[in-house]
């Protein structure tokens, strides 16, 4: 069987977009169609098809095609791609044309760069070189493309907002802005997820494509009960790709480096609670309060009474506190029983133990949250994780909902608001970590929080 070297360019590109890459000849147009969305960074959302003629050169013939069996408006004598390889494509020499999304009209010309017999051992597809990533998908051929990032560079362009708003909508958080941006090693790594599952170093059985395989795994890494694991699991392959690859640019994934003194610290109100229920746990007021003595010596060790008005030690007139325990009883460390706060199983463990206590409270993030909600959740704590700015933080959740399905209530776009919303469980437990006072972020990176979400996710 013959393998073929090939060069890929997008046709009127420049600089001139391009990949090179081996094929084996015996695998179909299908998942040559895969490998070049793949390769060439497209999110397999539009019609293509394969063609012998140059489409913007006269042609004296009907020019041969290959298509989608499903691709209702194929010309006639259209060739399923199903039933026919890359060797059949090929024959003759080339160029051969790709064509993806006949509306805007990406079109690709495949040349042959070498024929030699197939190596088994290789997987079918390998990328061997390229250059910058493609145009945003949508954006009106490269034309349209270029008109975009032309309004979106400039802010006194009236359309500048509205551009930075699709492009923030359609191209979403994950996929690289930066046109420069070509990532051999992970381009390969997702054609081995596709074409060599079994040899790719992942769990073939993981639908997420980040679990490692078991005798792979080291210490810290993501497993298959992680959220960011049963998150990526639920979007279209595409998109899946592009979280995966973010991932890896990113080094999210790469267990966070946490001491017990900086758990201490991501984690201090609610170390301070579970010491002040302690091992018998604590009696509560007739009305179901904590003690006032105890409220006033949490306002005062975790610095919240230095700018509260009033005395600061009733429960039921200082929220820092009445928030610090409702949280703690929803992520499960605390709970009520015939009239004493007692600590969990999992929490009384925990005591003296600032590392446990944290991976407790990321554990609890999602309990009680349904599927929506819990999506939200790990989709912020990404956006906090990568170090997306505060104020954009909820574009990455709405990007992420509406990518796994999920709709608003109103059936249009999510709004900022509706991502409040969403959120509200999760960010009342991060208002509390790290080095805060106990109120909302308005603004501002903590770094603690950062190395909190990553560890969350994992």
């Amino acid at each position: 069987m013959t393998r073929y070297r090939l060069r890929v360019s997008l046709v009127g590109s420049d600089p001139e977009i391009w990949r090179e890459l081996e094929v084996r000849g015996s695998i179909r147009l299908r998942m040559l169609h895969i490998a070049l969305q793949t390769v060439m960074g497209w999110r397999e959302s539009h019609l293509h098809e394969f063609t012998d003629a140059d489409p913007y050169a006269p042609s004296s013939a009907p020019p041969r095609r290959w298509g989608p069996p499903e691709f209702p408006d194929a010309a006639a004598g259209t060739i399923p791609e199903d039933d026919a390889t890359v060797a059949e494509l090929l024959r003759g020499g080339g160029p051969r044309w790709y064509e993806y999304d006949l509306g805007d009209g990406w079109t690709h010309r495949i040349d042959v760069l070498d024929e030699r017999a197939d190596e088994p051992q290789l997987t079918s597809v390998v990328v061997l070189d390229g250059a910058l990533r493609t145009p945003f998908e949508d954006s009106g051929g490269l034309g349209g493309y270029a008109e975009k990032l032309a309004i979106a560079a400039d802010a006194t362009h009236p359309e500048h907002d509205d551009i930075v708003e699709w492009i923030h909508a359609t191209v979403g958080p994950w996929a690289p802005h930066d046109a420069g941006t070509f990532d051999l090693v992970a381009v390969q790594t997702e054609l081995n997820l596709l074409f060599n599952p079994e040899s790719s170093g992942f769990d073939p059985y993981d639908m997420s494509g980040l679990v490692k395989r078991e005798e792979l795994r080291r210490p810290g890494d993501v497993h298959d009960a992680s959220p960011i694991v049963a998150f990526a699991a639920e979007l279209p392959p595409p998109l899946r790709s592009e979280l995966r690859q973010h991932l890896d640019r990113t080094g999210i994934l790469e267990p966070p480096e946490i001491d017990a003194e900086t758990a201490a610290r991501i984690v201090r109100p609610f170390t301070w609670l579970l010491e002040a229920i302690g091992s018998e746990g604590l009696a509560l007021t007739s009305a179901g309060w904590l003690p006032p003595a105890t409220v006033l010596t949490g306002m005062t060790e975790l610095g919240w009474l230095d700018d509260w008005i009033g005395k600061g030690n009733r429960e039921d007139l200082t929220p820092p506190i009445a928030a610090l325990r409702e949280v703690a009883e929803r992520i499960g460390l605390v709970r009520v029983q015939q009239g004493r706060l007692l600590l969990s199983t999992a929490a009384l463990g925990a005591l003296g133990a600032p590392m446990q206590q944290l991976r407790l409270v990321a554990g609890g993030l999602c309990r009680q949250l349904g599927d929506a909600e819990t999506d939200a959740a790990t989709l912020l704590l990404l956006a906090i994780a990568d170090g997306t700015p505060p104020e954009e933080r909820w574009r990455t959740v709405a990007f992420g909902l509406e990518a796994c399905g999920w709709a608003s209530s109103t059936g249009r776009r999510f709004t900022e608001r509706d991502i409040g919303f969403a959120t509200d469980h999760v960010r009342q437990v991060l208002d509390l970590l790290g080095d805060s006072d106990g109120r909302p972020r308005r603004g501002g990176t903590d770094p603690l929080l950062a190395l909190f979400a990553r560890e969350a996710l994992r």
